[in-house]
């Protein structure tokens, strides 16, 4: 675990190959997505496509901090590390057990469970996130070299 706290860069490019394969997988899915009257159809495979190449992103983003010899505020990878797998958790589990209807699939669980909160969670901790790599990022500059 220490490793991935003061190596992030190496947990992001490892959950490249996982978005790649699920997408792979679920290339024929569509999410249909009604907001305020407007209907939103994305393929599950461009949803992972787009996933693969953010983490990247974030990947490349921390690795040129360890190229420059900066290293990260700890507490706050852990923390962004820990909201991005608590947001990619309903994420993945919307791309596999939603059909083409956006209704979840036939099972124990499909009655007591809402597929827009679900995505309302994620996105929320998604955002989260974020925040925390871009304050991380920045703190990281304004600190000294190591």
């Amino acid at each position: 675990m220490k490793t991935i706290i003061k190596k992030p860069h190496i947990f992001f490019f490892s959950l490249i190959p996982l978005f790649i394969i699920i997408a792979i997988i679920k290339q024929d899915g569509v999410i249909d997505i009604t907001i305020n009257n407007t209907f939103f159809a994305v393929k599950k495979s461009y949803w992972c496509n787009f996933s693969a190449g953010f983490v990247g992103l974030i990947g490349l983003n921390y690795f040129m901090l360890n190229w420059a010899r900066k290293e990260t505020v700890q507490i706050l990878s852990l923390f962004h590390i820990i909201f991005q797998v608590a947001a990619l958790i309903p994420f993945i589990f919307c791309i596999f057990f939603l059909n083409t209807k956006t209704v979840f699939s036939s099972n124990l669980l499909s009655d007591s469970l809402d597929f827009y909160a679900i995505l309302s969670v994620s996105y929320i901790l998604f955002v989260i996130s974020i925040c925390l790599h871009v304050l991380n990022f920045i703190l990281t500059f304004l600190k000294k070299s190591i």
